[in-house]
């Protein structure tokens, strides 16, 4: 008795696996639910600073009586940095060459 009731179960397994083919054959594209879009993502890049135009400057000090030369290095000092700024501003719109 044990080997028919394997050799059913073994039927029966064979045929189940035989049922379990492919229905109909696929030929009607894949229904979504959300059709695909493209999608635009802009990504920024900043253009490099040189070194030069972000390097820092002493600030020149020294005693009352020098007051007049002492503010006059600082005038330079300010007048430079304010170039370097304005160069920076002009760098700082341009586009980045790839």
């Amino acid at each position: 008795m044990p080997s028919i009731f394997r050799l059913l179960t073994a039927a029966l397994l064979a045929a189940a696996i035989a049922a379990c083919g492919p229905t109909k054959p696929e030929t009607e594209p894949m229904q979504c639910a959300v059709a695909p879009e493209a999608v635009v993502v802009e990504r920024r890049v900043y253009v490099p600073i040189p070194a030069a135009l972000t390097r820092s400057e002493a600030v020149p000090e020294g005693p009352i009586a020098q007051c007049f030369d002492v503010a006059a290095q600082r005038r330079a000092v300010i007048e430079r940095l304010n170039g370097r700024a304005e160069q920076v501003r002009a760098i700082q719109s341009t586009e980045v060459k790839p």
